[in-house]
């Protein structure tokens, strides 16, 4: 009976592993192991606090920022695996030597379901550098890009809430840093409003700092994403510049016309800006203080920033310029200038296969007279030809030929620029 027992007691034992045979072969058929290898995997740092508090900054090497990660383990677990759920990580308080060259830092790389003995980085250290920590506060410029409001308006005012952020990270990347901006979109806004905006920061080559680089970056503020008021202003059109001048021009010689380009502008404000603009004139004055035409004997041109005479919460409307060409005219005593139409220039031997272009509409006669006499002239009176026979196809600047009736003088040599073309072909039908 005994002898009966242990055959029993074997045959049980011998069944035992038979079943789990059968079991590892079931699963090992049904869900095999496998090895694969993960390239490129992105490794991160712990216990910066570690380096932070010898007031330091570690930061990973260009091109060394990343290890090979080997995995061993059943299929279904494996085909699970990617590159963005491995986890990479180089502990700050395991540098090896603070003083090495370069100093080094071992990686641990874990994935959740898969044995440590069968999870390997490769390389299993990664170059580090160490760098001074320092900090430096920045206020928070706007930025509206390309983005506008609804016409009829422009962006005023803006303000961010907070107004200024103080940045802590390595020095190489703070020396670098030229600006903060939060960037708004104000695309067909017709009020104002408050909207948030992630802030960016710039190098000083106005640059966006890349992903690595933000990364090594530390805030004081709870959020980058920070709210921006906009207040919109109403845009005024039209408006006239007038110029005022002082000084007197050489004896013998007049101010014939005086003008500004351009002699009109748009300008953007607060409602009580425009209306107190309004009752001031409603026009944009050049002080005579800014043209000065003592013993001129000639025409005189100056440029006028047109920003630094607006009033406070008025400005520029977008694309107009800030400067304005101020130009005056001086002419001899009896003296008038003419603009002429160049269509009414009389043409002689144009080449038969070319076509005649002007670069401009009018051009500038000054004709010398008695006052009187010059009062009487007119327009029609006033001949003007050009000979092109020397000329072929190609861009000139043609002697004008100028025909007045008795007791008048042309001032100057006129000149006036064209471009012959060849003809176009006419082709029938």
């Amino acid at each position: 009976m005994r002898k009966n027992l242990m055959n029993k007691f074997t045959l049980r034992i011998l069944s035992l592993f038979i079943a789990i045979f059968i079991w590892l072969l079931v699963v090992n058929i049904e869900d095999p192991v496998r090895t694969i290898t993960i390239t490129d995997v992105p490794v991160t740092f712990a216990n910066e606090s570690y380096i932070e508090s010898m007031n330091k900054v570690a930061l990973m090497e260009d091109g060394k920022d990343t290890v090979d990660v080997k995995v061993t383990g059943a299929s279904s677990i494996i085909k699970k695996i990617s590159r963005d759920n491995i986890s990479a990580v180089a502990d700050l308080t395991q540098i090896v030597d603070l003083e090495s060259d370069p100093i080094v830092v071992p990686v641990y790389v874990s994935y959740s379901g898969i044995e440590e003995h069968n999870i390997e980085a490769r390389p299993r250290n990664i170059p580090i550098t160490i760098e001074n920590r320092v900090s430096q506060e920045y206020t928070i410029a706007v930025n509206t890009g390309d983005t506008k409001p609804e016409k009829g308006y422009e962006v005023g005012k803006t303000e961010t809430n907070p107004d200024r952020v103080t940045i802590i990270g390595p020095e190489s990347i703070m020396n670098k840093i030229g600006n903060v901006v939060a960037q708004v979109d104000v695309s067909g806004m017709s009020k104002d409003d408050t909207r948030q905006s992630e802030i960016k920061v710039y190098d000083k080559n106005l640059e966006e700092l890349s992903e690595k680089q933000m990364s090594y970056l530390k805030f004081d503020i709870q959020s980058t994403t920070i709210d921006v008021n906009v207040e919109l202003w109403k845009v005024k059109q039209d408006v006239p510049v007038e110029v005022k001048y002082s000084g007197t021009v050489k004896a013998g010689y007049y101010v014939f016309q005086v003008s500004s380009t351009p002699n009109t502008i748009s300008i953007a404000g607060t409602q009580e800006a425009l209306k107190q603009f309004e009752e001031d004139g409603d026009k944009l004055v050049i002080p005579a203080s800014l043209v000065n035409i003592s013993g001129k004997s000639s025409d005189y041109e100056v440029k006028v920033n047109l920003e630094d005479l607006l009033p406070e919460d008025i400005e520029l409307a977008t694309d107009i310029s800030e400067t304005a060409l101020v130009t005056v005219k001086i002419l001899p005593l009896n003296s008038k200038e003419y603009e002429i139409p160049v269509n009414s220039i009389t043409v002689n031997n144009k080449p038969s296969d070319t076509d005649l272009v002007f670069d401009r509409e009018k051009i500038t006669v000054r004709i010398l007279g008695t006052e009187e006499a010059l009062e009487n002239l007119k327009e029609a009176q006033i001949a003007l030809s050009i000979d092109l026979k020397s000329y072929s196809v190609g861009e000139y600047e043609v002697p004008v030929q100028i025909t007045l009736p008795d007791g008048y003088t042309s001032l100057d040599t006129v000149k006036v620029k064209l471009k012959l073309v060849k003809a176009a072909e006419i082709t029938t039908g």
